[in-house]
């Protein structure tokens, strides 16, 4: 037995270059965000490439409210200024808002399908940062930055002009929020690099992304300070892939599911994400630090449902502070899914997307024993609501309007596999 292990170790020595030894480094993700270009000079409303009208304008609820049961003095009535009816007039719309399809009694927010189109501002430029998910350079429509073809990144194209993330990188409304709310312990993200040539070119990589349960330390500034430990929780909103190094560009094998921590700023939509065909592009940098790019399909009904039952930040706040249609979010969504077809249906239920993140170095570390998750606190009423979105969507019945009730949690999404069927 001694001499067969001394044998292997010679056999191992000699089949490894000359100076290679195991290695690993870590990261703590300091900022995050969907990867939009943005594809002005300055200003996040100014027009530029990617959105030759500029950014989102506000709606008009003149038109937004009207409907077959509501004229457009009735919907005038409803969003008048503070000034002539001494009340609020989000407060006035908020149950209008949410009640405008063909029929008064149908929740739109839960039964957008009931209410016509009303069109949505999408993206029309070429450029777009991501990832060839298919492996169809003649598809996808965009190219990125670096000149790379077919980038598939529809998310963008139905987002990238929305007045919440539009702007220079990390710099938009919502980027500026969930990272706020991410580096004040909302949630934690790291990363894991490792293998057994060297840091900047391994043709034996591993990569682990995930969740830690510990807070990331900020310095003076609201920065996320370096070289602290964190534990990787691997039970969950976790993924390791194999990945190839070269000069220091890190490139993983596409993966049936990428499961990591979501991008969120608020309780209702922290949590984990699904990435179906997933790949990670990292680069180490000069500095230390370590610059990211995630992306592949989301099931776009979880995307809506995320951002419409949301508390406190539900579809109503959506469309009077956000300057977002949510009827129109939905259709824009559903018309761009360019993945995952329904193995019924033959409708596509994914939606190619790409996230991008900064890691400050960090010691990533295995507990010593596991960690527990901790996963977003159960909201009746957004857990309700969710929940009759997805058979309202999965049937093409309208669900009616659930009523709060006190118990358990209902789930809040769909079964684990994305191909269930659905509108």
């Amino acid at each position: 037995m001694r001499k067969s292990l001394l044998l292997a170790c010679a056999a191992m020595l000699a089949a490894a270059p000359a100076g290679a030894k195991p290695w690993v480094r870590g990261y703590v993700v300091a900022q995050y965000e969907p990867a939009f270009f943005f594809g002005a000079k300055a200003g996040t409303s100014a027009p530029g490439s990617d959105c030759p009208k500029g950014a989102n304008p506000d709606n008009n609820y003149d038109i937004v409210l009207q409907t077959p049961f509501r004229s457009a003095a009735e919907a005038h009535a409803l969003n008048r200024p503070v000034s002539e009816t001494g009340r609020d007039p989000i407060v006035m719309m908020d149950s209008a808002l949410s009640h405008r399809g063909f029929r008064a009694d149908i929740e739109t927010y839960i039964n957008p399908f009931a209410a016509p189109d009303p069109g949505f501002q999408e993206v029309t430029g070429k450029i777009a940062e991501g990832f060839d998910l298919d492996n169809n350079p003649r598809t996808g429509g965009f190219t990125s930055p670096e000149g790379r073809q077919g980038i598939d990144n529809a998310f963008y194209r139905v987002m990238g002009c929305g007045l919440s993330y539009r702007g220079v990188a990390y710099q938009g409304y919502l980027s500026n929020r969930g990272n706020d709310k991410m580096l004040d312990g909302l949630y934690t993200m790291v990363v894991r690099i490792s293998g057994n040539r060297n840091p900047l070119n391994d043709s034996d990589a591993k990569v682990e992304i995930g969740y830690s349960p510990d807070p990331v330390v900020k310095d003076g500034q609201g920065n996320a300070t370096a070289d602290y430990s964190f534990r990787l929780a691997r039970s969950a909103q976790y993924t390791a892939m194999k990945a190839t190094i070269r000069r220091g560009v890190v490139e993983t094998q596409q993966v049936d599911e990428l499961r990591i921590p979501a991008f969120a700023w608020y309780e209702t939509n922290r949590g984990e994400v699904l990435f179906r065909k997933g790949r990670v592009r990292l680069t180490m940098q000069p500095d230390g630090s370590l610059s990211g790019l995630l992306g592949g399909y989301r099931d776009w009904r979880d995307i809506y449902a995320k951002d419409t039952f949301n508390v406190p930040s539900g579809g109503q706040s959506r469309e009077t502070t956000y300057y977002q249609n949510q009827i129109g979010f939905y259709y824009s969504l559903r018309r761009n899914a360019d993945g995952l077809p329904d193995s019924r249906t033959g409708q596509n239920t994914g939606i190619s997307a790409a996230y991008r993140f900064i890691g400050r170095p960090a010691f990533v570390v295995d507990p010593s024993s596991p960690v527990a998750i901790n996963q977003p606190v159960p909201d009746d009423k957004a857990d309700r609501e969710r929940a009759a979105f997805w058979q309202a969507v999965t049937t093409s019945l309208i669900s009616p309007t659930p009523q709060r009730r006190r118990g358990p949690a209902i789930p809040l999404a769909p079964p684990r596999t994305a191909q269930a069927s659905g509108q």
